[in-house]
């Protein structure tokens, strides 16, 4: 596989789990949420935008503005940054970045829904000039949700730590972002260099800061396989401190990417910040072939899939 094709795949990758994820996102209730994938088919993803799936208190429905194929916000979030650094020629410039999120995000901008605490905060840092960094005290997903170009772009930098930290503050300065922003940075550098997914799990985490190695090995070693009930152990949450070490339960019990992606939906709670990990990380391992990568058929339910993957593809000529 090309380094042209790896990143396409990559930033492809994490795009459409989180079209897949949208209509199931933040129901946390796993029974419910079972129920509803059983009257549709028994199919987790690209299910219909519905409110009646979240009545009771089984979770938030934050999503009546989209419908199924569109991205949330952390999809949106992803978007962003590849179109800013495709307008900065492949680099990383976080004025860029910082006026592609108010455009995006802002009064009057091209996303219209949810905004997260993370996204309004760095929106009024924004308005009031406060850039550098432009963040604010937050350990949830949105930290990463934008770094798969950021990574895939620098992770041969000698100062790639310090770039990914910019990267990361310019939403979240909690230590949780900077670590488990690290700790993906690492594993998604191994499999691109071409480790195997296993090994470079079980890598990541040993070489983890102290703060998030214990949770993530304690995610590969134990006996519980299934992720959906590992979930009781890690939390279903927004906090980077549930999320990525189920995402490594899910990467590690899986074997494929449409397996990981659906098992994650199933997961419930925050699935769709976790796909965009889980899909850049299996995106760049599995690639899109009928077997165990991207299904093709999944990239076409994906509201301007054509268009996203132009965008990929152009981001990966610029980098390769």
């Amino acid at each position: 596989m090309s380094d042209s094709i790896l990143v396409r795949n990559t930033l492809i990758g994490g795009l459409v789990a989180d079209a897949a994820s949208l209509g199931l996102h933040w129901l946390y209730d796993v029974e419910r949420l079972n129920k509803v994938v059983k009257a549709h088919n028994n199919q987790p993803a690209f299910l219909p935008v519905n409110k009646s799936h979240y009545q009771g208190e089984v979770g938030y429905f934050a999503h009546g503005q989209k419908h199924s194929g569109m991205l949330t916000q952390y999809g949106e979030s992803l978007r962003l940054m590849i179109d800013s650094m495709n307008a900065s020629d492949g680099q990383l410039n976080i004025e860029s970045v910082q006026q592609h999120f108010k455009d995006t995000f802002g009064p009057g901008g091209s996303y219209q829904g949810y905004i997260d605490k993370p996204t309004a905060g760095t929106l009024e840092n924004l308005s009031n000039g406060q850039t550098k960094p432009s963040g604010i005290d937050d350990d949830q997903l949105p930290a990463i949700a934008r770094l798969a170009p950021v990574i895939v772009a620098y992770h041969k930098h000698p100062e790639f730590s310090q770039i990914l930290e910019q990267a990361i503050t310019i939403t979240n300065t909690h230590p949780d972002a900077l670590h488990y922003g690290q700790v993906y940075a690492d594993l998604l550098t191994l499999i691109l260099n071409g480790s195997e997914l296993k090994t470079a799990l079980q890598q990541t985490a040993e070489q983890a800061p102290d703060s998030t190695r214990k949770p993530l090995l304690d995610a590969l070693n134990t006996d519980e396989k299934d992720p959906v009930k590992y979930g009781e152990t890690t939390g279903r949450a927004c906090p980077l401190s549930q999320a990525i070490p189920l995402c490594f339960h899910i990467l590690n019990n899986t074997g494929s990417y449409q397996n990981a992606i659906e098992t994650n939906i199933r997961a419930g709670g925050d699935n769709a910040g976790r796909s965009i990990v889980i899909g850049t990380i299996l995106g760049a391992y599995y690639g899109l072939n009928e077997d165990t990568g991207i299904p093709v058929e999944w990239l076409l339910r994906v509201e301007d899939g054509l268009a996203l993957w132009w965008v990929c593809e152009k981001f990966a000529q610029r980098v390769k």
